[in-house]
């Protein structure tokens, strides 16, 4: 009898310390999370709210990604064009007084400043981030527009040939024009566009703008025209250069107004994600606090109950340690 004891004992002992384990472990995660670990349990069964509630908070995670990447490519655009603005607002007020100068040396250090500025707005065509082209549509994998020397050699073949102001108009048209060498051979992007960036509910993004845009055309028009001018293999007389030049100046400048309107409406969209990014950041905060309200623990409590259940486990093990010494030697 003495011996079926002590087995009951030893088992009713690690009975009782394998649940104030099991407890313990629990309260263990409910302090770390602050939720409790048995959903299902704490609920009664009912994970209706809880599963709609879940899915609410994927889905603004979803949101702040896309808010994330708006706000920075938009951003990223806006520098862009920024400098593009300023560089051919620059330039255009330099080329205006060719006609005021009829300096060959002078010209040609103009067409110079063309050649440059062009670069540096292809560059800006050209701006990528994290490897990912702005101005390219849907294939970001590659730039939008070509060299500086490669699209100079291309408007250089277009022009070959003319002699007077008319011709070198008409011809640059047609590079610039629907279906013309620009689109079909400097621009290596893609004709589609990119589809637009989920914001939220109602809201969305549309970041489509490519290097095709008739802003970016009536702004490389004119440097072109500027930057060939004083080209020696078109031959052109000093006449024909001043008159380029100073056309140039005017079509630039006249282009910045174009520039300024896609700049305010690039703008108007930074606003716009900077509204939704603030919209979807209180109702995350406020999904949470229902969530905490549905599931959450009251932290002091818990730790409370954590501290009590180790105190009486702590005890279990020293009842069980002095129970195993237990012999009738001892007793007596």
């Amino acid at each position: 009898m003495e011996v079926i004891g002590d087995m009951a004992r030893a088992l009713v002992l690690r009975t009782n310390q394998v649940r104030l384990r099991q407890e313990m472990d629990q309260l263990a995660v409910e302090v770390a999370t602050g939720f409790v670990k048995d959903a299902g349990q704490h609920l009664h069964g009912d994970l209706t709210g809880l599963q709609s509630i879940d899915r609410s908070l994927a889905r603004l995670d979803t949101y702040r990604v896309n808010t994330t990447e708006a706000t920075f490519l938009s951003g990223t655009m806006q520098t862009a064009l920024s400098e593009i603005q300023d560089r051919s607002e620059t330039l255009s007020q330099s080329l205006i007084a060719a006609e005021l100068t009829p300096n060959s040396a002078l010209l040609s250090t103009m067409s110079d400043d063309a050649e440059n500025a062009l670069g540096q707005v292809l560059n800006g065509l050209n701006r990528s981030v994290a490897g990912r082209f702005l101005f390219s549509g849907t294939a970001t994998d590659r730039e939008a527009v070509q060299g500086v020397d490669d699209v100079l050699n291309a408007a250089r073949t277009a022009l070959s040939g003319q002699t007077d102001m008319a011709g070198i108009e008409a011809a640059l048209d047609s590079f610039f024009g629907a279906g013309g060498t620009y689109e079909t051979t400097v621009y290596q992007g893609s004709n589609t566009g990119l589809a637009p960036l989920k914001l939220s509910e109602t809201e969305s993004a549309n970041l489509d703008i490519r290097a095709t845009d008739p802003v970016f055309r009536e702004v490389l028009k004119p440097m072109i025209m500027a930057a060939l001018a004083t080209d020696g293999t078109l031959g052109l007389s000093q006449d024909v250069q001043i008159e380029m030049l100073t056309t140039a100046g005017q079509d630039l400048l006249a282009a910045q107004q174009d520039v300024v309107e896609l700049r305010a409406g690039l703008g108007a969209l930074e606003a716009r994600v900077e509204e939704t990014t603030a919209r979807n950041s209180a109702e995350h905060t406020a999904t949470n606090i229902a969530r905490l309200d549905l599931v959450g623990t009251d932290q002091y409590y818990t730790a409370s109950r954590y501290e009590n259940i180790r105190t009486q486990l702590e005890s279990l093990y020293t009842i069980t340690a002095r129970s195993q010494r237990l012999s009738l030697a001892e007793f007596l």
